[in-house]
């Protein structure tokens, strides 16, 4: 019987792969940025987030408070790291989501499990140019093609357990032709396994794409069922849980935020399950990704978390940046 020894959460900003005086890159191309949603999740442009906030964030953008916060990300990613390494698992679940990398609008699964022997990433091609995207490419190991191990006997469990639990499960044995994984799972290994071989299963969440984005309930209950799934297991392999992505953005919403990170630490998964979809937009919808994970570390509690809420422009954009740790 497989076993769960730990799980954790981590953003996965571009903001993350380069240094604070690249942020300035990134906030430039915020200004055409057709996603942006404001705190209740109405659509808005970055012109009227801008006016509305005034002069709000004026203190969030100073290049000293940036290089304190992207430190104090990396010191939070350098712990989880060493953390994982120290739990000496033989398999990671990632649940992370798809954004055109794996699928595209001829096909977008609510939910999908990889359960091959191999996988690999894709090429970030269709991206603005300059230097900060080309450090993205490398820190998503979206820069080649780079294969890496599956844990098929684990992955194909984890299918059977969420179907025969009510989950309609989207099962991939093989990559789909001239695709490959993207941001979500390269930058796990990239930045936390520091490529070291530790194969990893990859769940799909179609977080961003409407009609079919799970709601935060099914999120939370989907994350029950991959943990009953690793309990039902027949593979003998240690097991770590990892959520990647999130919390708030393109918009930084702190208040949302915190109630994230609170409810998990709390273990209140009524005000998991209860978050609305319409809060749920764009960058921000990558919040389902710690929902599910949520749901497999139930009951388990929380070692530790981090919050660090990362402005790049006085509109309020950036990404509120979240570590967190479960036993």
């Amino acid at each position: 019987m497989a076993q769960i020894v730990g799980g954790i959460g981590t953003s996965h900003s571009p903001m993350l792969l380069n240094d604070p005086q690249m942020w300035r890159e990134r906030a430039d191309q915020d200004r055409t940025n057709p996603d942006l949603f404001d705190h209740a999740g109405a659509h808005r442009t970055f012109d009227e987030l801008e006016e509305a906030a005034g002069d709000r964030f004026r203190g969030e953008l100073d290049l000293a408070l940036w290089d304190r916060r992207y430190t104090a990300c990396h010191t939070a990613m350098d712990r989880l790291a060493a953390e994982v390494q120290a739990l000496e698992c033989d398999a990671m679940v990632v649940v992370g989501d798809d954004q055109g990398e794996v699928f595209d609008k001829s096909i977008q699964p609510a939910i999908g499990i990889y359960w091959g022997k191999e996988w690999h990433t894709g090429l970030l091609d269709h991206v603005p140019p300059g230097r900060f995207f080309e450090n993205v490419k490398v820190g998503y190991a979206m820069d080649d093609v780079h294969v890496f191990e599956g844990a098929p006997d684990l992955a194909r469990d984890l299918v059977t357990t969420a179907v025969g639990l009510d989950f309609d499960i989207t099962s991939m044995e093989e990559m789909p032709a001239g695709r490959g994984f993207g941001h979500a799972y390269g930058f796990i290994i990239r930045r936390l396994l520091d490529d070291r071989s530790v194969p990893v299963v990859p769940v799909l969440l179609n977080t961003y794409f409407p009609p079919n984005q799970p709601t935060a309930a099914r999120c939370y209950d989907l994350g029950r069922a991959l943990a009953e799934g690793v309990r039902r297991s027949t593979s003998d392999r240690k097991v770590v849980f990892a959520a990647s992505g999130g919390l708030s953005h393109f918009v930084v919403n702190e208040p949302l935020d915190r109630l994230v990170l609170d409810a998990i630490v709390a273990g209140d998964s009524e005000t998991l399950r209860s978050i609305p979809q319409e809060q749920l937009q764009s960058g921000t919808s990558e919040i389902r990704n710690w929902i599910t994970i949520a749901g497999a570390m139930e009951r388990r509690g929380v070692a530790w978390h981090q919050y660090v809420p990362c402005y790049r422009t006085h509109a309020g954009t950036g990404c509120g940046m979240a570590f967190l740790r479960w036993n």
